[in-house]
């Protein structure tokens, strides 16, 4: 009869072989997932001559400023939404803020908020947001939106708006549509630095070869989003 030393060593050799063979196993359903995810993105493409072709929004006026000079009176909340808290901030003009918690904690997030907003006064109100909440989930009604930031930041902002709902582009693409087909990688940082989350929908903008990107406040709420609109 084996020995207890023997029997021992063939039950862990079991029990590693066991183990690798189900990590074999969901790396290639991992991989399998990847590749399916990509060929769904990648039918769902919109290049920059149709893009070139589509205008604004519907329900999102635009008012737009280069400086944040202007002294403004600023009210921000809380709430919750399928992918998690969120927070809104808001102008007399529009909303100038919207942002996941995602990757970062409350904290961070409302201190990103003040620092494109130096010279504004800050003032807590859930109430108030949450009258925006459905608009903002659901596209409900026509909404104002109050964006700060560079020209070139802009231009690319207001491009992000002519991505369809259901619709996916590339940051070439983007490029292209805004006449300037070799800054690829400022339109990807402009993107990345969108201080309007899910309203300038920055989440349908994925690489060329059809893999997800980035996203600023997680791939796995882009990725979520994504799946909400396909």
């Amino acid at each position: 009869m084996p020995s207890k030393v023997l029997k021992l060593c063939i039950a862990k050799f079991l029990i590693l072989y066991q183990n690798q063979k189900m990590e074999k196993s969901n790396q290639e359903k991992e991989t399998t997932d990847k590749d399916i995810k990509e060929e769904i993105l990648k039918k769902r493409l919109v290049n920059h001559k149709l893009l070139s072709t589509k205008n604004y929004s519907q329900n999102i006026k635009i008012i737009s400023e280069t400086l944040p000079n202007a002294p403004h009176e600023i009210t921000y909340g809380w709430f919750k939404s399928p992918y998690g808290s969120m927070l809104l901030s808001s102008t007399k003009n529009g909303i100038c803020g919207v942002a996941f918690a995602g990757n970062f904690n409350k904290e961070e997030i409302k201190s990103n908020i003040f620092k494109y907003w130096p010279h504004a006064n800050f003032h807590r109100d859930e109430s108030f947001v949450s009258d925006y909440a459905a608009s903002i989930l659901e596209n409900k009604y026509p909404l104002d939106i109050h964006m700060i930031g560079s020209p070139f930041q802009t231009t690319i902002w207001k491009a992000l708006l002519k991505i369809p709902i259901g619709k996916v582009t590339t940051y070439s693409d983007i490029a292209y549509q805004i006449g300037n087909p070799s800054a690829v990688r400022a339109v990807a940082t402009a993107i990345g630095k969108n201080p309007i989350c899910l309203l300038i929908p920055c989440h349908r903008v994925i690489r060329k070869s059809g893999g997800m990107g980035g996203y600023r406040w997680g791939l796995n709420i882009k990725n979520n989003l994504l799946i909400s609109e396909l």
